[in-house]
Order: structure tokens, then sequence, then C-alpha cells
């Protein structure tokens, strides 16, 4: 992780000082996830969590434009949206790093902004916090690898909101005793976007 954040500090550096001001907009970004997770006899997206944390855009003046974004992540499943029993749910915490490609339309000529946008990408997730009664925690992969779409709506320059599908690329739980992984984790994302 420390690596990965380094190598990221470099590339930055590189970035003329002009050229950060005018190409990078930073936003906030506050949202829930509906998560579920197959093979795990709990069905329905009925996992409720947070999903909070902050997006860097590099935008051009195209209709397209770069992002690197840092989440803390709830995910998981659970029998009902409320009042479950602890071997009712799987509660995983992710420290996330989503790497975004998005394309821009409805230019809103006299605010200078695009109304709308569609978006895919990868993103890599950190296991930091693990709640599964019923589960080995030391058999959960701490790293997970996941490809996501979205699509998202700018009210103005500054406030949107934005909905999106993650699933994982790889089975997140791996019982030595069985023939092979278990556990495939997905999730939808609905946000409030903060650009400031």
């Amino acid at each position: 992780m420390k690596k990965i954040v380094n190598v990221i500090m470099v590339l930055f550096m590189f970035i003329p000082f002009k050229s950060w001001c005018q190409g990078f907009k930073a936003t906030g970004l506050v949202g829930l996830n509906a998560s579920q997770i197959d093979g795990d006899n709990l069905y329905g997206f009925n996992k409720l969590g947070l999903s909070l944390g902050g997006r860097l855009s590099y935008v051009t003046d195209k209709s397209y434009d770069f992002a690197l974004e840092m989440l803390y992540s709830q995910r998981g499943s659970a029998l009902n949206f409320f009042n479950n029993e602890p071997g009712d749910k799987i509660v995983l915490n992710y420290f996330e790093i989503p790497v975004v490609f998005s394309l821009r339309d409805w230019y809103i000529e006299d605010k200078s902004y695009y109304k709308v946008r569609v978006e895919s990408g990868f993103s890599y997730g950190y296991l930091f916090r693990i709640e599964a009664s019923g589960f080995e925690e030391s058999f959960f992969r701490k790293h997970d690898v996941s490809w996501l779409v979205g699509v998202g709506l700018n009210f103005s320059s500054r406030i949107g909101v934005s909905i999106r599908y993650t699933t994982s690329l790889q089975k997140m739980y791996r019982d030595p005793s069985a023939s092979q992984s278990t556990l495939l984790s997905y999730f939808l994302t609905l946000r409030t976007e903060f650009s400031f």
C-alpha cells in the first residue's frame, strides 16, 4: 500500500505547477453502498454501508477526464436491511483506490460544465476490518481488484450525483480445505459529489 501511494506522489511531482492548477479538480464524495455476496446464502442488495472519500480528476478541454479516488467503503451482505442477528450479515470495511475514465456530454455553456457523464475503470481495495460470524476471518483475501461502470449527473459546476456498479474480479474467500475459492462481492453505490 505504501509503495502505491509513493508512486502516485512521484507521478504528480512531474506535472508542472501551472498545469496542476488548471487541469485538476478535487471532489468530495458522500454516499451509500448496497452490497451483496454470491455464495453466502444471503440474498439481495440488503447490506447498506457508507462510501466516503475524495476524487482527484484531470480535466481536459475535451469531453473526457481521468480520475483517481480514495474511498472508505463498507461492503458485505445481510439477510435484511435492518435488525440482523450476527449470523445474518457479513460486514467488510475497505480502503479503496478506484482509477476511472469518464466521457462527458451535454455541455452547459453559460456555466462552463458538462451535465452528464458515463464512466468505467478498475479499483484496488484493501480489507482492514471484518465481521463475519460463521466464517474464518483469516480466509478472507485482504486485497481485492474490481471493475466498475457508472453514470453521473451534475446540477451545477459544483454539485452532482452518481450511481455506480462494482464487482470483484476474483473470489474473496479461500478455505484451504475446499477445492476452490468462494464468495464473490458486488455492490451498487449512490453518492453525492461536491467539487471544489
